[in-house]
């Protein structure tokens, strides 16, 4: 007589931590939790101010975003209060990684720059996702979609 053990299915985890000058990012970081949410995947979602760290630590997939600063075409970067919170964050490394960032005109350096400021805190992001304004386009829906079923 054969038997099958059954399957045990495991929820994916997401920790979505934002910062929000405009609240833009905000509720671009809420559309991304409801897409997640409304594909089965259990998420929080806060700001760097009130972030779970135990939630984060236990997290397998972990999306931090910020709003686009500086000017309008070039030297974008994370603002001062992003930079401090990846400072105190813990090391996320081997959990998966993707970013997220709201603009104006155009992201220009925001990924890159906040690649380097993450580098001694996690491994290189598996996805980034941006908007400009808090709508998730078919590109962003594709992309959450390659990234939860990986």
């Amino acid at each position: 007589m054969h038997y099958s053990l059954p399957q045990i299915y495991i929820k994916m985890k997401t920790s979505i931590i934002y910062n929000s000058h405009s609240g833009t990012t905000k509720a671009y970081a809420e559309e991304i939790g409801n897409f997640l949410s409304g594909n089965g995947i259990e998420c929080r979602i806060s700001s760097i101010d009130d972030y779970d760290k135990e939630y984060l630590l236990s997290s397998d997939l972990v999306m931090l975003g910020c709003w686009t600063n500086g000017l309008m075409i070039f030297a974008q970067h994370p603002d001062k209060a992003w930079k401090k919170f990846v400072e105190e964050m813990p090391d996320i490394r081997k959990k998966t990684l993707a970013l997220f960032t709201t603009y104006k005109i155009a992201t220009g350096s925001m990924f890159r720059k906040m690649e380097k400021i993450l580098s001694d805190k996690s491994d290189r992001p598996k996805a980034i996702l941006k908007s400009r304004s808090k709508e998730l386009t078919e590109e962003n829906r594709s992309t959450l979609e390659v990234l939860i079923n990986t």
